[in-house]
């Protein structure tokens, strides 16, 4: 992320008490994040080196581990701002739907989260717009999409700057109403359904 759009997005969270980055991987948003807002700033990685080093230099106190299935080391509702590495969207899918479920729990209501992935352009690997509201669009909703300005020379360095609002969770990964599922068992809750 270029250092204007980290100082835009880090002006756009207004009095953060408390926010938690996960991978470290853009420390330019991240020391804007903790430059602009006094509140606590937690790092939560995954492994050792020269990462965990760059955020151990900012605060040592405050860098704990990441669970080895993607589980963050918080209580529910700690946290307003969660952001997440760009790293870790190449982790198998699993693990990184565990980790946004993870980042929704410590979340507070209306808190959010920020990360930044790779822009699929012209046969590269990456993420597309679709994607990005497919893996967040069962507890987040994406109030910001933004791409460097550079982005329409090219294929280098383009990529997504997303900013998504939590929203209570509601897995729409199964429908509602189906082809076998009738009008009246979809109006039931999903615990009556899977009955």
């Amino acid at each position: 992320m270029d250092s204007k759009t980290a100082a835009a997005l880090a002006a756009r969270t207004q009095g953060v008490r408390a926010g938690v980055d996960v991978g470290f991987a853009d420390a330019a948003f991240s020391r804007a994040l903790r430059q602009a807002h006094a509140g606590v700033w937690m790092t939560v990685e995954d492994g050792g080196g020269a990462r965990t080093a760059a955020a151990a230099a900012l605060d040592p106190k405050t860098v704990l581990q990441l669970g080895t299935g993607g589980e963050l080391p918080f209580e529910d509702h700690q946290f307003e701002v969660v952001l997440l590495a760009a790293t870790l969207f190449a982790q198998p899918r699993e693990r990184l739907e565990t980790l946004i479920r993870e980042a929704h729990r410590i979340l507070q209501g209306g808190g959010c989260l920020y990360f930044t992935v790779e822009d699929e352009a012209a046969g590269n690997a990456g993420w597309t717009q679709r994607a990005v509201y497919e893996l967040l669009r069962d507890g987040f909703d994406v109030v910001g999409l933004k791409r460097p300005p550079w982005w329409k020379f090219g294929t280098a360095g383009r990529t997504l700057t997303v900013c998504a609002r939590r929203k209570n969770w509601r897995n729409r990964g199964t429908p509602i109403v189906g082809a076998a599922l009738p009008v009246s068992s979809a109006m039931l809750s999903p615990r009556e359904r899977s009955k």
